[in-house]
């Protein structure tokens, strides 16, 4: 693990306010999970297994969205919501979050 929970509770946050602006609250953050093997749905190591965080997010309607980053890099890899749809996390030359384009 080269990430601790707080580091990544303090990047999940920065990502999220990126992304989501003002429909973003802290409180939406129910908690970061660490797996040392965590098979990737998306992105060019596709089907690897890669040791991850995932950040557990609440969603309207007592849905569930997770947000997926990277334990080697501490960079967000992808966004899982509720009805499944996964989005890719880019970041611009300027060091800011932005959610790619299907």
């Amino acid at each position: 693990m080269k990430h601790t929970e707080h580091e990544i509770l303090e990047k999940t946050k920065k990502i999220l306010q990126a992304i989501f602006k003002d429909l973003y609250k802290e409180s939406d953050i129910e908690k970061v999970v660490f797996y040392e093997k965590d098979e990737l749905i998306r992105g060019q190591n596709k089907g690897k297994l890669h040791p991850t965080w995932t950040a557990v997010i609440k969603a309207p309607f007592d849905n569930t969205d997770f947000l997926t980053i990277s334990d080697d890099t501490g960079e967000p890899l992808y966004y899982q919501n509720f009805n499944m749809i996964v989005y890719e996390i880019g970041k611009d030359v300027n060091g800011n979050y932005f959610r790619k384009e299907n």
